[in-house]
């Protein structure tokens, strides 16, 4: 069967660069650009077995320019099209065809660039209550307090704490402004500025498909800044094998992981999952795996964007998602990666309620009205709530901005302290706030 992706690639393609504004008599395509698309044919040939789908860019002068952008742009391609696509399944938006060829594209990136390289480190930055404003973090995170690891699609870039600031405050919004988090240790953990979405989405892939599996940054990450929740005075070797230091008292391990508490969004959510993975590859070395089951339910993760499936997780997990009821707007981004889920968890028209619940081993499944009556505004500060777009439904703000007057806001803020004080999320009350009257009717009539 073909994968309708391919397809959608292919004639980008030849609709960008196999005309007659770019043809060149004589012209030979470049050596970065041939092997891409060599890669390429490899894969339309794999992908669209029954058609006789080949690009042939000789003849054709494509300026570097130009093919970074489409490049680039496969990602954000294949979210677009999605809206369009029915009957779409994990074997079309993870086939080995499509993972490969995104890794195909991941290493041209990484070697178009010498600025990119494969393993990067992660920034840990700590969030000031005082100033709200973020600092680079020099000290480890103490085990006896509760901590909060913000991981989200957030660049770093040390030499601009302004720029750093402003995107995480743009994403975070207004969550932890709020009284419940003011004994609470905030952390953002942020990938290297320069690191592009093909790289990204290639990792999203593998993590999908490959659930337990973790890079060299992950396990530095956790060897760094988390190692000291699962023993004392822990030295590694350089393939992670821990060889000193000593075990805690299962009171005391119990006690350090409750008081890990993530909140991710996205490519961030993907990140955070596999810097746990590396965590519990620790921990199975110092306890057995029996323990460490049962310990690591003391976990809380919130997720938006990102709804991992339950059996490729052992922490307590909730993922949250949000959707327009008329299908108009559809959360194209978890449509892509997760077509199963995203069927089963969406808000439809026929649903009476603004809230949808799926409880399922140690993950709780949240699907929210995306509230359009709500202003979300981009990295500009221009109002798009009202533009259709294919990731409106996927912007962090739906759920972190307290301006939007949104019960969404409201179910965060409850699970969020429901998390901090490790007591159950009650279903009933989250129907009951999901379905309360609309906060935002009032102010509105007030402008």
């Amino acid at each position: 069967m073909s994968n309708p992706y391919a397809e959608i690639f292919y004639k980008e393609f030849k609709r960008r660069f196999i005309n007659e504004k770019h043809e060149q008599s004589g012209w030979q395509t470049p050596p970065k650009m041939a092997r891409f698309i060599k890669d390429f044919n490899k894969f339309l040939t794999k992908a669209i077995p029954d058609k006789e789908l080949h690009i042939n860019a000789d003849g054709y002068k494509i300026e570097p320019k130009e093919f970074s952008f489409f490049v680039l742009g496969l990602r954000a391609q294949m979210i677009a099209a999605t809206k369009n696509l029915t009957n779409i399944s994990e074997k079309d938006t993870r086939s080995p065809e499509i993972i490969e060829f995104f890794e195909n594209v991941k290493e041209l990136c990484i070697d178009s660039s010498s600025k990119l390289y494969e393993d990067f480190d992660y920034d840990l930055f700590s969030y000031n209550h005082a100033t709200r404003e973020l600092e680079l973090c020099e000290d480890i995170p103490e085990t006896s307090t509760q901590n909060m690891f913000f991981f989200g699609v957030n660049r770093s870039n040390r030499q601009n704490m302004e720029e750093v600031n402003y995107f995480f405050n743009h994403a975070s919004k207004d969550i932890f402004k709020q009284k419940q988090f003011d004994d609470v240790s905030i952390y953002s953990v942020c990938i290297p500025k320069c690191f592009p979405e093909e790289i990204s989405a290639s990792t999203i892939m593998k993590t999908i498909t490959e659930p337990t599996r973790f890079n060299e940054p992950e396990r530095y990450f956790a060897e760094e800044n988390w190692s000291h929740y699962i023993g004392k005075d822990l030295a590694f070797d350089e393939d992670g094998k821990v060889t000193e230091g000593s075990r805690h008292t299962m009171e005391e391990l119990q006690a350090n992981l409750r008081n890990l508490k993530i909140f991710s969004y996205c490519a961030g959510a993907c990140s955070a999952h596999r810097c746990l993975n590396a965590l519990q590859n620790i921990a199975n070395q110092l306890y057995d795996k029996k323990t460490v089951t049962k310990l690591w339910q003391n976990i809380d993760v919130v997720s938006f964007a990102f709804p991992l499936e339950a059996e490729k997780t052992l922490y307590h997990h909730v993922s949250i998602m949000c959707n327009d009821k008329d299908l108009s707007n559809p959360e194209t981004v978890i449509k892509t990666n997760f077509p199963e889920q995203y069927e089963r968890l969406t808000l439809n028209a026929s649903d009476t309620d603004s809230i949808k619940i799926h409880n399922s081993k140690h993950s709780k499944y949240i699907a929210l009205e995306l509230n359009k009556d709500a202003p979300i505004y981009d990295h500009q500060g221009h109002d798009i709530s009202r533009r259709i777009n294919n990731r409106n439904g996927h912007r962090l703000q739906n759920i972190t901005a307290q301006s939007a007057y949104s019960q969404n806001f409201a179910v965060l803020r409850y699970i969020m302290d429901c998390c901090l004080q490790n007591k159950p999320i009650d279903d009933k009350k989250l129907i009951h706030i999901a379905n309360a009257p609309i906060l935002c009717k009032n102010k509105q009539s007030e402008r």
